[in-house]
């Protein structure tokens, strides 16, 4: 283990940081706030990331796969420690400034605020810019702001984006890198431009596009997307949470060679499939136990499954006060996820595809035992051990997901709260409900233990476990 390579990059990364805070700064002198939380926090950066860098001696010729984890991991909590000085500032302890961080940076979108629209519009900024940095990815933004990273870029990306399936847009990993945020960085400026259209302040419309397309789901008012009661505001957010639950490489590759690109993808159409199918379920349901309109139902249902689905969390009603059945289905779309190279989180469907393929395969073979049929995706065989990996990791995320909640009930929270709070922290969703915790309530009222357990599942979350878990290991750090 090379400890001057990690500590080096770290040290870039934390000076990357120091630099993109001159934007909330800009804001607090805008609006004629203080500009101390920014301005202590870039020079922490600066100074600890110079440092790091500075007094590491990077070794060229040494890397290691391990020191990708290590990075990768590392520079998710730094980044969250460092991120989580401005809210010290506005009066968050120590430990509640950590979880806004870190679910800020993981884009989870679990906030600790009990009055958000008490708190200053700078620091409400930083919090949504905060999940719309780590949306497409902080090691991503290092490799495409850092040149000549080379083989070491490529290790890390492929640590931070650890799915099953490798989508390549160019050989090079930095211009791979750029590409990506060049393309995420549009997509938020159009959002921005149609939310002004709809008459949102250029705020608002900033603050909600970072949050929509991050997956974060963080908003500066106490009621979420509610406080605006526009039906055409949850449209186009509906629109551009699912778009943000979309491969990346595959709407680049869809717009810059051929859209029909996008509805080829295997992983994409069962995306789309599922999101309609359970939005009319739900909407039936909610018919049928809570006496909704048909509009009313189907407006309420595509904003809520989309928001679930793509792990943004932004809430449009009270669905804490919807039946069990209804809950239920909202649940059902916590698991699943979104697409894989997206901003969300989740298991992703490409995993829930191959572990179907798994089952009926095992089906098939019951009758036909000598029977070689190999599982494909996208039309091409995928090896063995690619799907081993996949139901590893599921049984693995299950076991997390399962353990926690039941630290969760043990620390002294009913059942449903410490499920939904689990799984939302895990699968970066957000929101969660139950007896303690509704869609509009904040996560401060749980017990400061319960609160870093769900911190601890947001970081593993985030970085897909085994990025996180390997830094626990004996063998990791074993020469």
């Amino acid at each position: 283990m090379n400890y001057h390579n990690i500590l080096s990059i770290i040290g870039k990364v934390l000076l990357i940081l120091a630099g993109v805070q001159i934007l909330p700064l800009a804001v607090a002198i805008y609006y004629g706030e203080s500009i101390v939380p920014f301005a202590v926090s870039m020079f922490a950066a600066l100074v600890i990331g110079y440092m790091l860098h500075r007094f590491s001696k990077p070794d060229n010729d040494e890397w290691m796969i391990r020191e990708s984890y290590a990075v990768v991991a590392l520079s998710w909590l730094f980044c969250a420690f460092f991120c989580a000085i401005p809210f010290l500032f506005a009066g968050l302890s120590p430990l509640n400034a950590l979880f806004e961080s870190m679910s800020g940076v993981t884009t989870t979108g679990s906030t600790i605020l009990s009055d958000i629209e008490s708190y200053s519009r700078s620091i409400l900024f930083w919090r949504c810019f905060i999940q719309w940095l780590g949306g497409l990815g902080i090691i991503a933004l290092f490799i495409a702001v850092i040149p000549k990273v080379n083989l070491r870029g490529r290790q890390l990306y492929k640590t931070e984006f650890s799915g099953p399936t490798e989508d390549k847009i160019s050989p090079k990993i930095s211009n791979t890198a750029k590409i990506l945020w060049v393309l995420y960085i549009g997509i938020t400026l159009v959002l921005v431009v149609i939310l002004l259209a709809l008459n949102m302040s250029f705020y608002d419309a900033v603050v909600h596009s970072f949050s929509t397309m991050a997956s974060g789901g963080f908003s500066p008012y106490n009621d979420s997307i509610k406080h605006f009661g526009d039906f055409k505001i949850e449209i186009v957010l509906t629109v551009f949470m699912l778009i943000a639950g979309t491969n990346f490489a595959l709407i680049h590759k869809s717009l810059t060679k051929n859209i029909r690109y996008l509805f080829r993808d295997e992983e994409f159409k069962a995306y789309i499939l599922f999101f309609a199918v359970i939005v009319g379920l739900l909407s039936i349901l909610l018919i049928r136990d809570m006496d909704y309109g048909v509009w009313e139902s189907l407006r309420y249902s595509a904003f809520q499954i989309s928001s679930l689905m793509s792990t943004t969390g932004f809430v449009s009603t009270d669905y804490n006060v919807w039946s069990d059945a209804a809950k239920m289905v909202l649940l059902l779309a916590m698991f699943t996820g979104s697409c894989s190279g997206s901003t969300s989180g989740g298991p992703t469907f490409v995993r829930w595809l191959i572990i179907i393929r798994h089952s009926r395969r095992d089906i098939f073979k019951f009758l036909h035992p000598n029977a070689v049929r190999p599982i494909k995706y996208n039309g091409k065989s995928l090896p063995e051990d690619l799907v081993h990996s996949v139901l590893s990791f599921m049984f693995l995320y299950l076991m997390v997901f399962a353990i926690s909640a039941v630290l969760l009930c043990i620390l002294g929270l009913d059942f449903v709260t410490a499920v939904t709070s689990s799984i939302t922290s895990l699968g970066n969703v957000g929101p969660a409900f139950g007896a303690m915790i509704g869609p509009f309530d904040n996560f401060g009222i749980l017990p400061p233990l319960s609160r870093i357990i769900l911190i601890a599942n947001m970081w593993i979350g985030r970085l897909e476990l085994y990025t996180v878990l390997l830094l626990f290991t004996s063998e990791f750090w074993k020469k």
